[in-house]
């Protein structure tokens, strides 16, 4: 089941866009406003992928929770989830979408760096973002009522993959 769609990102498509067409940009603004609109379509189009792949296994499931682009608060840190599957035995599935055009690395120290007209760029670990986003999300499970079930309190489960596809 499909607890929640993606939020739409268009009104930071159009702000971005139209501060690109304002008159009188500087130059590497204007690049700026370019990368990060490239950076943000790829995004979109990377985590719609993902849910179409993850709905078509998981949405119609009466045993599966699908919750896409969810935002926790709690405690001061911040948890942007962009799909969380759930099931009846309360395991839980975090999953972090990427999406690079033109290729992504890891050096040997576990560094990220991902491909920007041809040259690498940094960016923070996706691994150790997912990390923190379970952080958070057992924290929150902390504080919650489990329910029961034959007398013994369900208690969730991380999981360190993704549910399979079911076998044709």
């Amino acid at each position: 089941m499909i607890l929640k769609e993606a939020d739409p990102k268009d009104s930071q498509l159009t702000a971005l866009e139209t501060y690109l067409a304002a008159p009188g940009v500087p130059e590497a603004t204007r690049q700026q406003i370019e990368r990060e609109l490239k950076i943000l379509r790829a995004g979109i189009k990377g985590e719609r992928e993902s849910a179409y792949d993850i709905d078509f296994y998981s949405g119609a499931s009466k045993n599966r929770i699908v919750i896409h682009d969810l935002r926790i608060e709690h405690n001061g840190r911040v948890a942007q989830i962009d799909h969380l599957i759930l099931n009846r035995l309360l395991e839980i599935y975090v999953l972090e979408t990427k999406h690079f055009s033109e290729g992504v690395s890891i050096n040997e120290q576990g560094e990220f760096s991902i491909w920007f007209a041809g040259k690498p760029r940094g960016i923070p670990s996706p691994l150790e973002q997912n990390e923190r986003h379970i952080a958070v999300l057992q924290d929150v499970f902390k504080t919650l009522e489990m329910p029961t079930r034959l007398g013994f309190r369900l208690q969730h489960r991380q999981r360190a993959t993704p549910p399979q596809a079911p076998a044709s």
